[in-house]
């Protein structure tokens, strides 16, 4: 809640059971994890007509045991970090597709006949037919 217009002020509230007036008008930023009986007492003190404590109340230590930006922080950087590992990882298969198709294993065929042609080697000197190499049936000649 602020102080009022121009105040460059704001204050809080402490509240000792659930308000549900409260939802979706201001903020929780904190709840307690120790010092209940701190809470306690401050809840006993006598209040006047505008439910104001009659004694002067303050509030001198605090402890953040988690910090929530840091923790937003945290998630933040774990997924810069796994953007990062992605990004690697799409390099390499980038990598590996370049020299697949270096290699000649780049073609895009409907057709499997025409990508097995496309990566044959023709041999001019005598074999059988004209695609197979003369080593492949040597001394498999029927006598």
């Amino acid at each position: 809640a602020n102080s009022g217009a121009n105040t460059n002020g704001s204050q809080f509230f402490i509240t000792f059971k659930s308000c549900n007036h409260l939802d979706n008008k201001h903020s929780v930023f904190g709840s307690v994890v120790g010092g209940i009986e701190t809470l306690k007492f401050i809840e006993d003190v006598d209040t006047d007509s505008t439910d104001r404590p009659k004694i002067e109340l303050k509030i001198l230590e605090t402890v953040v045991f988690v910090n929530p930006y840091e923790t937003d922080l945290a998630a933040h950087y774990q997924d810069i970090e796994d953007k990062k590992k992605a990004k690697v990882e799409e390099e390499k298969k980038q990598k590996k597709r370049e020299e697949e198709d270096k290699e000649g294993h780049s073609g895009w065929y409907t057709n499997p006949a025409a990508a097995a042609v496309s990566k044959t080697a023709t041999y001019k000197e005598s074999g059988v037919g004209r695609y197979i190499a003369p080593t492949a049936y040597a001394g498999t000649e029927k006598e």
